[in-house]
């Protein structure tokens, strides 16, 4: 329950910063980043350490925005 709880907040704010860009996020991008950042908050990453690390994942498997 915590982890899909986790898992909708990083959703919202995902797309609430696309849509603040004016920009559609990659097929799977969101799925991707959010499902990193509860798998590295829940080996105990703080919420920034896991937000940083999993946005360069994202970035690298996704490409620059």
């Amino acid at each position: 329950m915590i982890e899909q709880l986790i898992y909708n907040k990083c959703s919202a704010a995902m797309q609430a910063d696309f849509e603040k860009a004016g920009k559609v996020p990659p097929e799977g991008m969101v799925d991707f980043t959010c499902t990193c950042v509860v798998e590295k908050i829940f080996s105990q990453q703080s919420i920034t350490q896991a937000k940083n690390s999993c946005t360069k994942l994202a970035l690298q498997k996704y490409g620059q925005l």
